[in-house]
Parts: structure tokens; C-alpha cells; sequence
């Protein structure tokens, strides 16, 4: 699960409304490290690979490599950006950058959440709590 999504029910069910289901192959690139990541994917079925690759600055090259599989999900930054930035910053131009490669180990099976529609989710949710608050305080201010 989603920890950020765990707390607050309603921007989950958005979130479920706006899901894409998506396949791939095996040996197939779902992201490069360096790329803006612009979708979540939620993983149901099958194993990807999530790995850095750094220049120590001598020419050596280290990795590290971590793998994603069922029931887990990919690009926690794309999620950070979307519920912990101010509304004003959440702009497409503005998105995360990967710092990992994912790349998948066979066929694998999810669904994405596509960044523009994250925004729309989390823009909405601010603006009902907004709308909420707003409403507490007047029915306490009385």
C-alpha cells in the first residue's frame, strides 16, 4: 500500500478511478534513470529490476539493483511531488527525474497513474479539504 494514500480514503478511491493498465515484455525498459518520471505503476503480477548506476569519479562504475515485484509499486518521488509540493509547484514541467533504471525480468502485468492525472487527484483533494476546514472553523467560530 500506498503509505501517503493509506491515511485519507477519498484521494484514494480517485486514485483507483483514474488507474491504466499496463503490460509489458520482458527485458523491456519502463524507465531510464536521468528521464522525468511521469506515471506510478503498481505492480500485480511479474518481477522488475530498479538499479542505479553512479560514476564515482575515477571512471569506476558502481550499481546497485533492487527488485520490485508483486503487490509493490514504483516511483515513490512521483508520488512525494504530488501530495508534499505546494500546489503552485505542481507543474508538468516540474516533474521528478528517475533516479533509477526499471527494467522489467519477464512479462509484467500493473496498472500506472499517470502524472497529469495524479495533479488533477491531489488538486482536488486540496481543494475539499481546503473547503472543510473552511467549514470547521466557521461551525466552531460561532
Amino acid at each position: 500500500m500506498v503509505p501517503l494514500l493509506e491515511r485519507n480514503e477519498r484521494p484514494l478511491q480517485r486514485v483507483c478511478s483514474f488507474l491504466k493498465p499496463v503490460y509489458y515484455n520482458k527485458q523491456s525498459h519502463i524507465a531510464r534513470e536521468g528521464e522525468p518520471l511521469d506515471a506510478t505503476l503498481f505492480i500485480t503480477q511479474g518481477i522488475v529490476w530498479s538499479f542505479t548506476t553512479a560514476n564515482n569519479g575515477e571512471g569506476n562504475y558502481s550499481s546497485e539493483a533492487e527488485c520490485i515485484g508483486k503487490g509493490d509499486f514504483y516511483r515513490q518521488d512521483l508520488l512525494d511531488w504530488a501530495f508534499n509540493d505546494s500546489p503552485i509547484s505542481l507543474s508538468l514541467s516540474k516533474l521528478p527525474i528517475s533516479k533509477k533504471t526499471v527494467k522489467t525480468h519477464g512479462k509484467v502485468e500493473g496498472f500506472a497513474l499517470m502524472a497529469n492525472d495524479l495533479k488533477t487527484v491531489v488538486s482536488n483533494w486540496r481543494i475539499v479539504a481546503s473547503a472543510l476546514r473552511a467549514a470547521r472553523q466557521c461551525r466552531h467560530g460561532r
